[in-house]
């Protein structure tokens, strides 16, 4: 009986260590590849994008949207009739 509780003791201490080597593999890749600079530029790219998605979505959320919206009509209008803004 001795032999069987060792002999799954020691099975059970190498899957443990082999599980806690593989974790410790994939967590030193995912460093390494967060410390990369490959794709960085897209990415401040993609939350400058963000940031204006949201300032437009608030100015549309709001009866600003409808000041601006006349503001530019009546320059345009002015524009087009050879007038000063």
């Amino acid at each position: 009986m001795s032999d069987l509780i060792t002999t799954a003791q020691d099975k059970f201490r190498d899957e443990c260590i082999e599980a806690f080597v593989g974790l410790q593999s994939f967590a030193r890749g995912l460093a390494e590849r967060a410390r990369e600079e490959r794709g960085q530029t897209a990415a401040e790219y993609m939350g400058i994008l963000f940031i204006v998605a949201a300032i437009i979505a608030a100015i549309f959320a709001t009866p600003l949207a409808s000041n601006i919206a006349k503001r530019v009509g009546e320059i345009v209008d002015h524009i087009g009739h050879g007038q000063p803004g």
